[in-house]
């Protein structure tokens, strides 16, 4: 049995809690000291994530307190004050750009078919951020009204065969507007022009016939090459013939010369000889001038040494002589 002890004074003793009520009054304060700790190391880290942050290296950061622009963050580890602070991440490297099948005019009034492919970078992070909005649409329409407008300067041959010079033209064009924009054009390209379907049918059609064209006016070059050379051979030989002919008349002709000159020589020998010999020597004369009569045809008589035209002596032949016999 259990005794109640009564103190001296009369009054009685309060009875001592138990071990496990202790026990659990400990662990609730200790819990509560713990989530409160938590807590606390929650609200510091958060605190501390938002005021610490990183710039990459392809990156730039806008620091803006207030919404009031103060500097810009270079890559690396850097403080700002929560709730207060404000930083843009803008990146800075190169980025490509397309224009896909721009319809634009040229001086001759074609319309081309012109695609383009154009990379730029942020040259000025503050300007292209905080003083344009939507930067990347402006930069898109700029580059296209620069290629329309390059493109209308030119013929269409120009645009189809010169892609290097209106390259060249277009970046000309758009380093002028690099400082307004904040960025810096690196790399412009044309990828096709081409005109339309009919266009092109036409410019097929023209290659075919200037094709033909060539291919006949080389095949008449050879056609007159051809006649060329045989009129070049025809001639040699008709200059050849020529040639021939007259030299075997004019050794005919020095060969007759030759002859009634020998044959005069040799009459004046002769009459030389028989000159004063009486009439027998003036009868054979006359003898000889009949038998050399009925041998030669012509004669050349010379008196005094001069020359005297041939003369045809022979008797005409008869009719009887002249028709041919008929063969039984």
């Amino acid at each position: 049995m259990t005794q109640n002890v009564t103190p001296a004074g009369g009054t009685p003793a309060k009875p001592a809690p138990p071990r496990t009520d202790r026990l659990l009054n400990r662990l609730f304060k200790a819990s509560g000291l713990i989530l409160t700790v938590i807590v606390v190391l929650s609200i510091l880290l958060s605190f501390a994530r938002a005021a610490v942050y990183k710039i990459r290296p392809y990156e730039r950061g806008l620091h803006l307190r207030g919404g009031r622009f103060i500097a810009i963050d270079e890559p690396g580890w850097h403080v700002r004050i929560p709730m207060v602070d404000t930083t843009i991440g803008i990146r800075i490297n190169e980025r490509p750009g397309d224009i896909k099948e721009l319809a634009a005019m040229t001086s001759d009034d074609v319309t081309m078919d012109v695609s383009l492919l154009y990379t730029y970078r942020v040259a000025d992070p503050v300007r292209y951020a905080l003083e344009i909005d939507d930067p990347d649409r402006i930069v898109f329409e700029f580059v296209q009204g620069k290629l329309r407008d390059v493109v209308n300067t030119k013929e269409m041959t120009e645009v189809m065969h010169s892609r290097a010079e209106i390259n060249r033209e277009v970046m000309a064009a758009l380093r002028e507007r690099e400082a307004q924009y904040g960025v810096e054009f690196v790399m412009v390209q044309i990828q096709s022009a081409s005109p339309p379907q009919e266009v092109v049918t036409a410019i097929k059609d023209r290659m075919v016939a200037v094709q033909r064209q060539e291919q006949s006016e080389a095949e008449a070059a050879q056609q007159r090459t051809l006649a060329d050379a045989e009129f070049y051979e025809a001639q040699k030989q008709a200059d050849g013939d020529a040639y021939q002919i007259t030299k075997f008349a004019e050794a005919d002709a020095q060969r007759i010369t030759l002859t009634s000159q020998a044959q005069q020589e040799a009459v004046h020998a002769m009459l030389s000889e028989l000159e004063g010999k009486g009439a027998l020597a003036e009868q054979y004369i006359q003898l000889l001038i009949v038998q050399e009569l009925r041998e030669n045809s012509k004669w050349i008589i010379s008196g005094s040494g001069g020359a005297v035209p041939l003369v045809d002596l022979r008797e005409a032949p008869s009719p009887v002589e002249a028709e041919p016999q008929e063969t039984p």
